[in-house]
């Protein structure tokens, strides 16, 4: 059993080591993104926060009519404002989520899901940044209004959106590669038994 176990961790440090972590291009593109995008989110809520009326029943700006618009409120909770009264469950649960993304982005080799799970980090560390200068809640502006649910959110939101939705296509590419690869090595077996 000793031994085993010995065996286990060994293989488990080979694997780590061996691995292709793709750093250049977690480098070249991944930290650009990240730089990026972190920046264009700190601007626009600074910009949100001293440009629009903080009075909740002030009209919104009209942006993109009857799609969206710009109106300030500050969010304690979540997405739509859920668990807004549990701030210090809402904080753990941000911190580890935004944690476990950035692990699995480190671990990951694959180009696509590396860059959806950056995309969830960067907004992640977007909204943490924000409650620390807003008292634990962040500064949402953009009010969805084209159809339900009606809900106002902001630039890290929508990093992390469009991240999972980068996310589950990298999934379904890779399946796609999976049972083309399969079909493939089934084809060339076939051969090979009627040769």
């Amino acid at each position: 059993m000793k031994e085993r176990t010995k065996q286990f961790w060994y293989d488990v440090r080979e694997h780590f080591k061996k691995r292709n972590y793709i750093w250049k291009f977690k480098l070249q593109v991944c930290l650009p993104i990240f730089i990026g995008l972190l920046i264009l989110d700190i601007i626009t809520k600074q910009l949100a926060f001293h440009l629009l009326s903080h009075d909740e029943y002030a009209p919104p700006v009209t942006f993109l009519a009857a799609f969206i618009n710009f109106q300030f409120a500050i969010n304690k909770g979540i997405a739509f404002g859920a668990n807004a009264d549990n701030l210090v469950g809402t904080i753990i649960g941000a911190v580890l989520i935004t944690c476990l993304a950035f692990i699995v982005f480190l671990y990951m080799n694959r180009k696509t899901a590396a860059i959806g799970l950056i995309m969830i980090t960067c907004g992640g560390i977007g909204n943490l940044i924000d409650r620390t200068w807003n008292q634990g809640g962040v500064v949402d502006f953009l009010a969805w209004v084209w159809f339900p649910p009606y809900s106002i959110f902001n630039l890290s939101d929508t990093w992390v959106t469009s991240g999972i939705i980068v996310l589950v296509l990298a999934i379904i590419i890779e399946i796609g590669y999976f049972y083309r690869d399969r079909r493939r090595s089934n084809r060339e077996e076939s051969n090979m038994h009627h040769e």
